[in-house]
């Protein structure tokens, strides 16, 4: 049964209609060039036997006279040669009146039949050149030229032929043993197309088999490339490419899920303990109260959490929608600055913000707005009372820059690489301020607005970030503009 169900699985391959569709093309292919070649070898026989017929015409010519109604060979006896010539060509003559009566005829031509007077006659007066073949009984066949021979002022009928019974199964002979070797030509076909076929599809092969491998804990699988550039090449990179999305996607969503967990595993922690306390200690309406007010604080965080976990793996993922609108960040930093100015004073730090007249960017002017709330706000949270932060626009031929430095506590150089990821923060003194998803909401927009962001810090001297995003060239700005204005006609 197993055995069975191979072949059958065997004959649907596609390895197998490869095979069979190649053989039958190849069949058809050599069966077509057989049957040219039969035509062909049979056409060039009669050919090359004419062309010997009109050259013993020819020499007929040279030796043959008519006179008086009667036909003579004249043959120089000093010249032997000349005599065996005559010999030949004499062997299957027939030269005929232009009434049709018989002035010599070969026992060679004899042997074939000879026409009847008034068919040699109506040859003659056509004074075209006929050809005709004779078969007899035996199986000979004599190709024969009939042609109007002028000698002086007499004409008569010359008839010459040669017997080509040796050379017309040549073609048929060839043909056939041709036909007999095909079965095996065609096997032999087969069999290298199918190692072919075996070779060209090795690497699909390959493919499926490394798909049944994948799992969600060997998500690095790829196939080796073979440097082809061909359509199987373009195959394994799509597989491939296909593999890095997947692999990509699957590490978000494993760093969503233990990033989820770790971080809401305290104030779930928190409000248990409060309920708790609230449950089994609390004996006053102060108490109760004082417990419940802690584990609302801690629901509030635990919203927090959610909200921004969920709208980070919505940006990482690409469900997140940014706008192609014109945007000032000087405006931006402006607004923004003077906002920030009252917190910055409530935390006795110094805010100063300089926002020259810089060129536009094109992007979504929301998330901008918070790429700089999380910069300002960490920049003041970070930094001690009586310090002070700093905001600068500027702009090259490409890009606007965005400077937020401050003289805070700065960051230890083992921390910079990855201050950017989810959740990782820092220790502040004490605490641990913030919910560690704000650089990793600035790193996000600013690549989603083909820009990036870096950062520079020195431990106790403070920090600096700088934002590069490009910048809105005058020739797209005046297509805009324009199309802008013929929208609004």
């Amino acid at each position: 049964m197993a055995f069975s169900q191979r072949i059958r699985q065997g004959l649907r391959s596609l390895r197998f209609r490869l095979v069979i569709s190649y053989v039958v093309v190849f069949g058809l292919l050599l069966g077509g060039v057989g049957l040219v070649f039969h035509y062909d070898l049979t056409h060039t026989i009669d050919r090359l036997q004419r062309e010997l017929i009109d050259e013993d015409w020819d020499a007929a010519a040279g030796f043959l006279d008519i006179r008086n109604g009667q036909a003579t060979w004249t043959v120089d006896p000093r010249k032997p040669d000349h005599s065996f010539i005559v010999d030949r060509l004499r062997r299957n003559l027939l030269i005929a009146g232009p009434d049709g009566s018989i002035l010599e005829a070969a026992n060679g031509y004899r042997i074939f039949g000879v026409e009847t007077p008034s068919e040699l006659r109506a040859i003659f007066e056509s004074g075209q050149t006929v050809w005709r073949t004779k078969t007899e009984p035996s199986g000979a066949v004599l190709l024969l030229r009939y042609g109007t021979f002028r000698s002086g002022n007499e004409s008569c009928l010359l008839a010459i032929g040669r017997r080509v019974t040796d050379f017309s199964p040549l073609p048929a002979t060839i043909t056939g043993d041709f036909f007999l070797a095909l079965p095996f030509l065609l096997l032999a076909a087969a069999l290298t197309g199918w190692a072919i076929a075996g070779s060209a599809l090795r690497p699909v092969n390959e493919l499926a088999e490394t798909a049944q491998r994948i799992s969600g804990s060997n998500l690095d699988l790829r196939l080796q490339g073979r440097g082809a550039n061909d359509e199987l090449e373009k195959l394994i990179e799509a597989f491939n490419t296909m593999m890095d999305r997947l692999e990509t996607n699957f590490d978000q969503i494993r760093h969503f899920s233990t990033d989820a967990s770790h971080e809401l595993r305290t104030p779930i922690t928190i409000i248990r303990g409060q309920l708790e306390v609230a449950m089994m200690t609390a004996r006053t309406p102060g108490d109760f109260r004082d417990a419940i007010a802690t584990a609302l604080q801690e629901v509030d965080r635990l919203s927090s959490i959610v909200r921004g976990l969920l709208l980070l793996s919505q940006a990482e993922t690409g469900q997140i929608r940014i706008r192609n609108d014109e945007v000032s960040l000087s405006e931006i930093v402006a607004e923004l600055g003077e906002q920030f100015t009252v917190v910055a004073a409530d935390a006795s730090v110094r805010l100063v913000v300089d926002a020259p007249s810089v060129g536009l960017v094109r992007g979504d002017r929301t998330h901008l707005e918070r790429l700089v709330t999380n910069l300002l706000s960490n920049a003041i949270k970070y930094t001690n009372p009586g310090g002070s932060v700093h905001v600068q626009l500027a702009e090259t031929d490409t890009h606007v820059t965005l400077s937020v430095s401050d003289t805070g506590i700065g960051i230890a150089a083992e921390h910079l690489p990855r201050i950017f990821e989810r959740f990782y923060r820092v220790s502040a003194g004490e605490t641990r301020k913030g919910l560690g998803l704000g650089l990793s909401f600035v790193s996000w927009i600013a690549k989603a607005h083909g820009g990036e962001v870096t950062v520079t810090s020195e431990l106790g001297k403070g920090t600096a970030f700088l934002v590069q995003i490009p910048k809105l060239q005058e020739a797209g700005r005046s297509t805009a503009h324009r199309s802008l204005a013929e929208a609004r006609q």
